[in-house]
């Protein structure tokens, strides 16, 4: 009799574990193959046949991204913390969501690419943590009628360079020297000037201009500034001091 109980009980068992894995299988359907629940598209009133590649609420966040880190695809601040998703860091490895879209990185694991070290803590090859990396910078610079504007961002694991210029002559190649300063240095915490020295210094500015600088790291760091700047004048005042003593 007991071995009949027991026996009974186990099969009991057996096929409760057995409907119940059947159960979760059967909740996610995916009828069009994208990764997302079917239920989930249906939730948020999300339609395509590319939606999960689409960014509903426009916060750099795929919906396929948003769904896999529980978010809102149609909020760009799900927890109204006053961050947008794209600036929260999910998975807590160092780096902004966003910043892990354009490496090409999951920001829903912690360890995309090595089972023992967070993604914030990869070095690329010029031995810059990820999380230190520049994901984006914008520069504009004005000096009588000439101007040069820059964007770069991070997209896909690439370098983006977009460059604007009238009367300037700057390459593409001191833009990125540039990018690997700021990279080298931020875990000296950069003030403004010093963010400053480094665009006169690889762009050889000379004599007087407007600059406007934004500056956003992979860790979610942000510098923004406006200045003008007269070289010549700070090289006046250096000779009188110098004239003084």
């Amino acid at each position: 009799m007991k071995k009949l109980v027991a026996g009974g009980l186990a099969l009991s068992l057996l096929f409760a574990f057995g409907t119940s894995e059947v159960d979760a299988k059967q909740k996610f359907v995916d009828k069009n193959k994208n990764g997302i629940s079917d239920k989930w598209e249906k939730k948020y009133k999300l339609k395509g046949k590319k939606l999960a590649k689409l960014d509903a609420d426009k916060d750099g966040l795929s919906n396929f991204v948003e769904y896999k880190l529980n978010l809102n695809p149609k909020k760009k601040d799900t927890n109204k913390n006053g961050k947008p998703d794209g600036l929260e860091d999910s998975d807590k490895d160092g780096l902004t969501n966003i910043a892990e879209v354009g490496m090409g990185l999951k920001p829903y694991k912690k360890y995309s690419k090595n089972s023992r070290i967070a993604d914030g803590n990869l070095k690329d090859e010029n031995g810059v943590k990820f999380s230190e990396k520049v994901s984006e910078l914008e520069i504009s610079i004005e000096s009588g009628k000439n101007e040069f504007e820059f964007e770069y961002e991070v997209k896909d694991g690439k370098e983006k360079i977009k460059v604007k210029q009238k009367g300037f002559n700057l390459d593409k190649e001191a833009i990125s020297k540039l990018v690997v300063d700021l990279e080298k240095a931020v875990s000296d915490r950069l003030t403004e000037d010093q963010i400053l020295e480094m665009v006169q210094t690889r762009f050889a500015l000379t004599g007087a201009f407007e600059i406007e600088v934004e500056l956003e790291y992979a860790n979610g760091d942000e510098f923004e500034f406006e200045k003008e700047v007269d070289l010549d004048d700070d090289q006046g005042s250096e000779d009188d001091e110098q004239d003084e003593d």
